[in-house]
């Protein structure tokens, strides 16, 4: 085995180990770019200068054309809202009142979560709001304003409904 083999099946070997232990494809491009000079030192094919460029070229390849895609396919889910940061932008009904005095609150999945209003607002119990921020333990919310067109969507809907409940009744 030449001297060049141990070089590739060391760097082979560290560049592996680097991915595994940062899991940022970092170094992932460096390990399958080592895989043909490692086999062209074991089988004495070439030599070390064509190795070497071999390994550059190909790791130059990779890095250009596959990070984009790699990036993509790793962060698929990168803007997915976990945790309370999920409940923004959601619509919930109010249990109790909330003022610029007074702490209201929510239910959400069997949570009762402290709210207050947006800009200090008033919002009375058993109406719908929407969750703007969170903040420590408490939700910010505002009044849930539907849209006209949105309201007629949804009376609609309730017509329809109830029509179709008559119909299944006779």
């Amino acid at each position: 085995m030449s001297v060049m083999f141990w070089v590739w099946l060391g760097v082979l070997v560290v560049t592996a180990v680097l991915e595994l232990a940062t899991m940022e494809v970092v170094s992932i491009w460096f390990t399958f770019a080592s895989i043909i000079p490692f086999i062209l030192a074991a089988t004495n094919a070439v030599g070390w200068e064509w190795q070497v460029a071999i390994f550059v070229v190909l790791s130059a390849i990779m890095i250009i054309g596959l990070r984009s895609v790699t990036k993509r396919f790793l962060l698929k889910n990168a803007n997915l809202r976990t945790n309370t940061d999920a409940y923004i932008g959601n619509k919930y009904r109010m249990l109790s009142r909330t003022d610029f005095e007074t702490v209201g609150s929510v239910k959400i999945n069997d949570v009762v979560w402290s709210a207050l209003g947006e800009k200090q607002q008033t919002i009375e119990a058993g109406e719908v709001v929407e969750v703007v921020k969170v903040e420590g333990n408490k939700l910010i919310v505002k009044k849930f304003e539907e849209k006209s067109d949105e309201k007629e969507t949804l009376q609609q809907k309730g017509a329809k409904k109830k029509s179709q409940s008559k119909k299944e009744e006779k």
